[in-house]
């Protein structure tokens, strides 16, 4: 057996077309991190500058009025900035933030026209995402490990020397499995290594998620592998070998997750965001021709606090203007509560077709862990939701009150920052479905082992 490891090494390494595989594999791999660095050190600087644009914008509005304007029409232009902050690990799974708004603006009007503008269609869950570090281990290692494995069985019938072989005292499944450690565990140790090296690259830190992410890109590669020796013991050719791992690649990394993506949106239909924005403007637009004790009723069923303050009914007020804004916000309230449960279905109903499609699984698990996918966008939005009452609290006052703008203190304004940094744990549920995958291959390989 050391004779057979030995020559399988060698033969691996004097593989000019595997070891150019791998270097442009390599190559991939520093590319995607490179690009993954710069989006998010992009929206990273786009965040530390909110506050700098933030007091730019309010203090072009605020400047050019007199100190006894009524701080109450002001607040109509004002912007207030939120922040979506990346995790250290955005850089390696993006996910969903390169589509997704993460520095939404909002003002005191109905939240629903401000904060899906970003969104102006559903967003469906992506099936792979965008070319980063996640994205070389999911879709292209396989390629590397196909192009290293198909020929495990077949290369030796077809070089004349399996009956040789099979004459040995050793069993033939022992000698393919051999064989198929040393070519596995070449593309595993260069994924590895670019693995350890990325986090130290962009600076992520080094928790939990990195011994679980080494564990699931080995777990997944090897996946792959066994799989190709389930493929060898059919005896085929090697193009006919090369040609079903590919397919098996094809059904598993693009048309498998497509599918159940387009299935899931089908079945979980949601209104659009375009849909909320007109609802919550036909329920403000409609206050207009309302009487103002009626619009007035509505907004201290929500608001109890103010009713004791008085709001004339017959003339323009502030606060009269904000009673319909909130009108507009009540009356997309039910397509919002549908829109977002209905992608926390359809985000729930994948996850559970991802245990069949294990590259969607290990993209999933790696997003989770970045805390960047459907799921991390959904509280950030309800975030903003939360930001946009406690500027209601603080300037609510200032509306009903009709005082100036020399009266309100505009540094006292409530700060918005939505920071999730992950966990390792996030890589488990991956990990246990790539065991599952693992233990069916091995049992199909001993299935087959009796036929080499």
């Amino acid at each position: 057996m050391t004779a057979v490891l030995r020559l399988e090494c060698r033969r691996f390494l004097r593989s000019r077309a595997l070891v150019a595989a791998a270097v442009v594999w390599a190559l991939a791999a520093a590319g995607s991190v490179l690009h993954g660095a710069h989006i998010i050190e992009r929206q990273r600087r786009a965040l530390a500058d909110a506050d700098r644009l933030q007091a730019e914008q309010h203090d072009a509005v605020l400047r050019h009025q007199p100190p006894t304007a009524v701080a109450g029409d002001q607040l109509y232009y004002l912007a207030f900035h939120t922040r979506h902050a990346p995790s250290s690990w955005a850089p390696l799974s993006i996910g969903q933030r390169d589509q997704r708004s993460f520095n939404v603006k909002v003002r005191m009007l109905a939240l629903h026209g401000q904060l899906y503008d970003a969104d102006v269609t559903s967003p469906l869950l992506a099936a792979l995402g965008t070319f980063d570090f996640a994205f070389v281990l999911v879709a292209l290692a396989p390629l590397l490990v196909i192009a290293a494995t198909h020929d495990l069985l077949s290369s030796e019938r077809e070089a004349g020397t399996w009956p040789l072989i099979r004459s040995q005292p050793v069993a033939a499944v022992r000698v393919l499995g051999l064989k198929l450690a040393v070519r596995v565990s070449v593309v595993i140790g260069v994924t590895l290594a670019a693995l350890l090296a990325a986090p130290l690259a962009t600076g992520a830190v080094l928790d939990g998620r990195l011994a679980a992410a080494m564990a699931v890109a080995t777990a997944y590669l090897l996946l792959w592998g066994v799989m190709a020796l389930v493929v060898a013991t059919f005896g085929r050719a090697s193009e006919v070998n090369a040609l079903v791992l590919l397919g098996l690649w094809l059904l598993w990394v693009v048309v498998g997750p497509s599918l159940v993506t387009t299935a899931a949106s089908a079945r979980f239909p949601t209104p659009e965001a375009l849909e909320l924005t007109v609802q919550q403007r036909h329920g403000y637009h409609g206050a207009w021709d309302r009487p103002v004790p009626d619009t007035m009723a509505r907004f201290y069923a929500r608001y109890p606090e103010w009713r004791s303050v008085p709001v004339p009914a017959d003339r323009y007020s502030n606060g009269w203007y904000y009673a319909m804004q909130q009108r507009g916000d009540d009356a997309a309230a039910d397509a919002a509560a549908r829109f977002l449960s209905g992608l926390e279905a359809r985000h729930a109903w994948v996850q559970r077709f991802w245990w069949l499609l294990p590259p969607a699984l290990v993209q999933a698990g790696f997003d989770r862990a970045a805390r960047t996918d459907l799921p991390s966008h959904l509280a950030y939005l309800r975030s903003v939701a939360e930001f946009h009452e406690r500027l209601k609290a603080r300037f609510f006052p200032v509306v009903f009150s009709e005082v100036s703008i020399a009266e309100v203190d505009w540094q006292d304004v409530p700060r918005h920052l939505h920071d999730d940094e992950g966990a390792g744990v996030d890589l488990v549920p991956a990990l246990a479905g790539l065991s599952a995958w693992l233990a069916v291959a091995v049992l199909a390989v001993g299935l087959r082992a009796g036929r080499l």
